[in-house]
């Protein structure tokens, strides 16, 4: 991010910084045609998606996630915020950084058995990211006009993503015929469980370039507001919501003690980097989605302490 950011501030002309802004945006449409897909294929197959734990987890993770996103949409109606700043903030309250920040969080407090609660709680992630919320923010984009209200339109202006959601639907069928159908005894070679080990470095990589090609720090204190509503939902709204719903599950038994403790977690997480690519995509706000990206990253590294210390290994 750092790098993209010095491109940018050392070169000041009118037309270089429309080509950093050009170049961001073919950056993030790079990560959503050739890195999400092949990593969401490979995590959805990787666990059979059956059993009470599966389940239960998963449908904790969707609650987190939906919770986020109808939050963030009354604070919308609420503030009745410009179409094209409601489109970028609608994707910062619904796209948590689970998998980049959480996964590093839950690995370093509980190595692999924390990662595998994490796979289990993003388990329908990229449904809800690219088959809901993706479409939900290009309803506010400038392509669609007057029709923000169809969904279904918002894939005919930008059929591009239905790329990420034909690799859903890949691996869930994949899923099925690996984990489900006994008779073919498929074997997943190792090789491929290490593809995510260098496209999701890569993915983030180039992510947070294209966020330092377009980052305005100046810009940040034109959205205070914005920024304080995305935390309160990623850290307190979210995270109390998801704890409820965990502790349901936890007196029913069909979770265990880790696994409330790790959905807490991965609740508290900031602003993804997913949520950065509507902007670019459907013509939204971006310095919004920057700007609230950067602080509830912020506020995540000093909540850092405070998750140790929940965590019950200090």
């Amino acid at each position: 991010m750092i790098a993209g950011y010095l491109i940018r501030y050392y070169q000041r002309t009118q037309l270089t910084q429309a080509a950093c802004d050009r170049w961001s945006r073919r950056l993030k449409i790079t990560c959503l045609v050739y890195l999400i897909p092949p990593v969401v294929v490979i995590a959805i197959i990787q666990r059979p998606l059956s059993g009470a734990n599966v389940l239960a987890m998963g449908a904790i993770g969707v609650t987190c996630l939906l919770c986020g996103a109808l939050l963030g949409r009354i604070y919308i109606a609420i503030r009745r915020m410009p179409p094209r700043q409601a489109g970028a903030f609608l994707g910062c309250a619904s796209m948590a950084n689970v998998f980049s920040f959480g996964g590093l969080i839950v690995f370093s407090f509980w190595q692999n058995d924390g990662l595998q609660q994490l796979y289990l709680f993003e388990l329908f992630k990229h449904f809800l990211y690219f088959g809901v919320f993706y479409p939900w923010c290009a309803t506010f984009g400038r392509a669609l006009g007057q029709k923000r209200s169809s969904l279904i339109g918002s894939f005919r202006a930008y059929p591009i993503t239905l790329i990420p959601i034909g690799a859903v639907v890949i691996g869930l069928v994949m899923n099925f015929v690996i984990h489900e159908v006994n008779a073919l005894s498929v074997t997943l070679p190792d090789w491929l469980m290490s593809v995510n080990g260098i496209f999701v470095p890569l993915h983030v990589g180039l992510l947070t370039f294209a966020v330092g090609l377009t980052l305005r720090p100046s810009r940040i204190s034109s959205y205070w507001l914005e920024c304080m509503a995305v935390n309160v939902i990623a850290f307190v709204a979210r995270p109390a919501i998801t704890a409820g719903a965990a502790m349901a599950c936890l007196a029913l038994g069909w979770i265990d003690m880790l696994g409330f403790r790790a959905a807490i977690l991965l609740a508290a997480m900031p602003v993804a980097f997913n949520s950065l690519i509507p902007p670019a995509l459907y013509d939204l706000d971006m310095d919004l989605a920057n700007s609230c990206w950067i602080c509830s990253t912020v506020v995540m590294l000093i909540m850092v302490p405070g998750m140790y210390m929940f965590a019950g290994i200090g």
